[in-house]
């Protein structure tokens, strides 16, 4: 199934469609069922054990379902023998048992797609993994998450910002397949050793079921920092303006001018806390993330100290001197990116993040001054 509207959507998806003659069931297996209002979504969700669950659904029914979110549907023929067939067929029906049909997804690791896959590939004794493991894609996770959610800028912003180094690996081919299309594409190339020690493809034939309205995904990811940077200079221009003429300003003035201040030190340090309690998650892709030097929880601390600065002058001291360390960091990971032995790749979150902490610090280093000259 190609992709569609939705963020969860925009990857595609994939199942099992296996048709029985002796007994008229005509199903579609797939391993790609979540519930909203499953108990405990939430908080699964936040520590990383969301629970997906496996089902079938009648070809009739999973038809009209892509037909109406327009999207396309492909269906490829697989070239099994009778005891494949009913290995598969044993493989999937053992896994639709209730004991069985839940398990932990990982959205790369662990998902609708690595479990066709390996469903395939335990009916074929292993020789998917063995043959496509050894051969690299030259791609990464992060790669192939732009390319698919670049388009809604702001989900991928936020997917940036907590995808840490692992997104950056080189990924194999047979690791890239847990994109349902990567998956099919390769299975439409992959030939398997018959009984008689011939080679024959997997995939007899393949047909196209439905045919979508949705545009088809591009086939690299845009530049996508210079639309970053642009923000990043927007926000950073809103600092400055709204801090012009506040030096010998009153409170209420002062105040007012700190609002985009004090909003984007809360959205960073919260940005932060996030980074940093991943730790205590099995979110393992945002491990040892370089973005904590962009979003750290020392922004929180910030926006108290603005706020209190508005009010005493004294306090102005504390805000310059937070910010300036703030930005600091921020400056470090810049010029810590392009570093060969740093595997991360965070050009967005820098062109958005690097010119609004320079800009907090200039303006709280320059009321901090003033202060400094009026007392003096």
């Amino acid at each position: 199934m190609g992709p569609g509207e939705e963020v969860w959507n925009r990857f595609g998806h994939n199942g099992l469609w296996i048709q029985d003659a002796r007994t008229g069931e005509d199903w579609v297996w797939n391993w790609g069922i979540f519930d909203f209002d499953q108990v405990g979504f939430v908080p699964r969700l936040a520590q990383g054990t969301m629970l997906y669950s496996m089902r079938g659904y009648s070809i009739d029914a999973t038809l009209a379902q892509y037909r109406a979110e327009g999207r396309d549907v492909w269906a490829q023929e697989l070239n099994l023998t009778p005891a494949q067939k009913s290995d598969l067929d044993r493989y999937v029906r053992t896994n639709a048992q209730p004991a069985n049909r839940d398990y932990i997804y990982n959205y790369y690791l662990d998902n609708c797609s690595t479990r066709v896959r390996d469903a395939l590939d335990h009916v074929l004794g292993g020789a998917i993994r063995t043959h496509f493991s050894g051969l690299a894609s030259g791609r990464t996770w992060r790669w192939h998450t732009r390319r698919l959610v670049e388009p809604s800028p702001w989900v991928y912003g936020g997917i940036a910002l907590v995808l840490g180094p692992r997104g950056d690996e080189s990924i194999s081919q047979y690791e890239e397949m847990f994109l349902p299309m990567e998956l099919r594409d390769r299975m439409a190339g992959f030939f398997i050793e018959g009984r008689d020690g011939t080679m024959r493809p997997l995939v007899a034939a393949e047909t196209r079921l439905v045919e979508g309205v949705q545009p088809p995904p591009p086939e690299a990811p845009g530049p996508g920092w210079p639309g970053y940077l642009l923000m990043g200079l927007g926000g950073a221009a809103v600092v400055l303006l709204a801090g012009a003429g506040t030096a010998g300003a009153g409170a209420a003035r002062r105040m007012i001018a700190t609002i985009p201040i004090v909003a984007w030190s809360l959205l960073a340090g919260v940005a932060g806390l996030v980074l940093t309690g991943a730790y205590l998650t099995d979110h393992v892709f945002w491990f040892r993330n370089e973005n904590l030097l962009q979003a750290t929880p020392l922004s929180l601390l910030l926006a108290v100290a603005v706020m209190g600065a508005a009010w005493r002058p004294s306090w102005r001291a504390r805000a310059a001197g937070l910010a300036t360390l703030i930005a600091a960091l921020s400056v470090l990971g810049l010029l810590l990116d392009p570093l060969p032995f740093l595997v991360q790749r965070n050009p967005e979150i820098l062109a958005l993040a690097v010119p609004v902490h320079c800009a907090i610090a200039w303006i709280l280093r320059r009321d901090r001054d003033a202060a400094r000259a009026t007392t003096g």
